[in-house]
This record gives structure tokens, sequence and C-alpha cells, in this order.
């Protein structure tokens, strides 16, 4: 009966241990995102070079008899 309390006990303090470390990193971690800063999509997609090609072999205009 003992061990079992103590168990009980060990845990329900490990789980409020960690819950409260969580809060106490989430509550001064969040911020706003800046609003400024945007992402330009035409451009990115203008300057991209030297991007990986995908090569496989088409297969769409093979018949089967």
């Amino acid at each position: 009966m003992r061990k079992t309390n103590l168990f009980a006990f060990a845990a329900a303090a490990l789980i409020l241990a960690g819950v409260g470390g969580w809060v106490a990193s989430t509550a001064q971690t969040s911020a706003a995102a800046p609003t400024e800063v945007r992402i330009d999509i035409s451009y990115l997609t203008m300057n991209a070079k030297d991007l990986p090609t995908e090569r496989f072999q088409d297969f769409t205009s093979v018949f089967v008899d």
C-alpha cells in the first residue's frame, strides 16, 4: 500500500512539474508575428536557379495488345 501511494505521489509530482514547465516556457516565448515581413512569390519563382529536376520515363502512349 505504501509503495502504491509513493508511486502515485511521484507520478503526480512529475506531471505537475512537466505541466508547470510547459506553461512557464510558452508564456515567455509567445509573441505576435511581424506584419511587415512578406514573401514575394513572383520574385522567388522568376529568380529560381539550379533547381533539381525529376527524370522519369513517360509510358502514357504505350499500348499493350
